[in-house]
């Protein structure tokens, strides 16, 4: 009886997204990033513009919205930043090379919105090797505000679905590409490069899709039920994968981690990237001169740089990483492009004619912060 429903749902489901049912209810069906972590105002010890500047720092993406940041308070200007252990992705990043990237990711935003906040923020790298667990030593002194648009971090998103495919103009090619000067490459859909990527995502997609602990650890990052969400506050949520209305309402009411191991759920990720990378406007490669700890931040500093301008242009930004990921694709990547130095991103890059709000979870600061 309870297959026979399961499956009666599912036929629902299958249709209502088929004849575009879906999206008009997806917004009732699913709970919004609000509604999973309400902005934290728990750790009352702390001066409010901190925390404020602290808020949008952990809005910073990173690999399965995995949320790797610890925040040590040592004194009231001083932090310490270090990883938590508990948070890596020992499968798909084992060098804790996307771990370090978006990290500057997340000293970007700290740095912006402290100056809005009236601080001058000094940074000094303290990690000795990626795996150590102290990354930063952050102070903190009151300057003059320098306003920045805080709403284009609380905005910022991946955006996986309804690129449409139109090559981006030469002068917003110049606006994004312009912070990373040598260190960016733009190939439009339809080029040699660009198609070269598009095949290689597809296969390096199917070679993580069946390399079980890949697979296993993607699955222990999946939140299916609101309630599991809104327990953990990270990972991939339905809404996050764009999977919304009967489709999403179905998937966080009957999915489970075991599901994600099964070949059918395999077979439509790769289904869900042939799409993908059949209907885009480019790719954007990202480089940089050396694999450093200290580079590797400086690089993800200027990829959200990059990205918290690219909503007011309707630029969506999908970062698509197996490539860079798995062997021997990662070792190909660079001399296959044309590129010099180490390739540390692939963004899937596109005009789209409406942005979506943002939906990945955050963690509540009382989880994230200390004081020491």
């Amino acid at each position: 009886m309870h297959n026979a429903r399961r499956d009666a749902v599912k036929r629902i489901a299958s249709t209502a997204l088929a004849v575009g049912v879906a999206p008009l209810l997806s917004a009732c069906l699913d709970p919004t990033r609000e509604d999973r972590a309400q902005r934290d105002d728990v750790v009352r010890a702390l001066d409010p513009a901190l925390a404020d500047v602290l808020y949008h720092a952990s809005l910073a993406p990173s690999g399965h919205n995995a949320q790797p940041w610890m925040i040590g308070v040592t004194a009231p200007n001083r932090l310490v930043i270090s990883t938590a252990r508990d948070r890596w992705l020992h499968e798909v990043d084992p060098q804790n090379r996307e771990l370090l990237l978006s990290f500057g990711c997340f000293l970007e935003n700290m740095i912006v919105t402290a100056r809005h906040r009236g601080f001058h923020l000094e940074y000094q790298l303290v990690g000795t090797s990626p795996a150590t667990s102290e990354i930063l030593d952050v102070t903190l002194r009151r300057a003059t505000p320098v306003a920045f648009p805080l709403e284009s971090i609380q905005q910022r998103r991946t955006v996986r679905s309804h690129h449409l495919r139109a090559a981006l103009t030469r002068a917003d090619v110049q606006a994004i590409t312009a912070p990373f000067g040598d260190h960016a490459a733009y190939f439009p859909f339809g080029s040699t490069r660009a198609t070269w990527l598009a095949e290689q995502t597809i296969e390096a997609n199917r070679v993580q899709a069946y390399r079980e602990p890949a697979q296993r650890e993607l699955s222990e990052w999946i939140r299916w039920a609101d309630d599991d969400a809104r327990r953990e506050r990270n990972g991939l949520t339905p809404a996050s994968m764009e999977i919304t209305g009967l489709s999403g309402w179905y998937v966080r009411h009957f999915m489970t981690r075991a599901d994600v191991m099964k070949p059918k759920f395999r077979e439509q990720g790769l289904d869900a990237v042939r799409a993908q990378v059949g209907d885009y406007g480019g790719w954007l490669v990202i480089t940089s001169a050396d694999a450093s700890m200290s580079t590797l931040i400086e690089t993800g500093r200027l990829v959200e740089r990059m990205w918290l301008g690219c909503r007011a242009r309707m630029i969506a930004i999908h970062p698509m990483t197996q490539i860079l990921e798995e062997s021997p694709f990662r070792d190909q990547v660079g001399a296959q492009l044309g590129l010099a130095g180490r390739v540390q991103f692939l963004l899937r890059v596109s005009y789209i004619k409406e942005y979506p709000a943002p939906v990945s979870l955050r963690m509540p600061l009382s989880r994230l912060v200390s004081t020491l």
